[in-house]
């Protein structure tokens, strides 16, 4: 994966369509709370030769926190809900729901586009830094989002997380 572009969007896309990365981004993010765009963040950030700083992280996280509380679950709470109405309700599947929905899941994206990218710009890491994927970094860095939501490390996201550092070192 280190001859790809450095585009934190791009990589995300990239890493995210692999075999079973969404499922293990997702379940880190039922189980625990955790915002798959920081989890792919501490994997994207290893690609670098650049440590983020604990002041970074502090920034990226409040951010993040914020972003995702405001904006992002929002509109992810409104199209879970009306994919289970329009399960349960006949008169909600027509085109115009469906549609809707459809744009409100854009529009979910597009926020979380917008997150990734803010975030980018908040650690700038250059083409000159990029290196080959190091997971120990990737480890490190997860330590820092979960010292920043003041969790404790556990075996199951260990598991998660040796599931998609596999993933991008079989790509390599």
């Amino acid at each position: 994966m280190t001859k790809q572009s450095t585009s934190f969007w791009d990589f995300s896309n990239q890493l995210y369509a692999r075999d079973g990365v969404a499922s293990a981004c997702l379940h880190l993010q039922k189980q625990f709370q955790l915002d798959v765009n920081l989890v792919l963040f501490c994997f994207w950030s290893a690609h670098f030769d650049t440590t983020v700083s604990d002041n970074d992280w502090e920034t990226i996280f409040k951010f993040s926190q914020c972003w995702k509380s405001r904006v992002v679950q929002p509109l992810r709470d409104v199209r879970t809900w009306m994919k289970t109405e329009s399960i349960k309700n006949e008169s909600s599947n027509g085109v115009g729901f469906s549609t809707l929905r459809n744009r409100i899941k854009l529009d979910e994206l597009a926020a979380e586009k917008f997150q990734q990218e803010q975030i980018e710009e908040l650690v700038p890491l250059s083409q000159s830094d990029k290196i080959k994927f190091d997971a120990k970094a990737a480890k490190s860095n997860f330590k820092n989002l979960l010292r920043a939501q003041s969790l404790a490390l556990v075996e199951e996201m260990n598991k998660q997380l040796d599931l998609i550092a596999e993933s991008i070192e079989e790509a390599a």
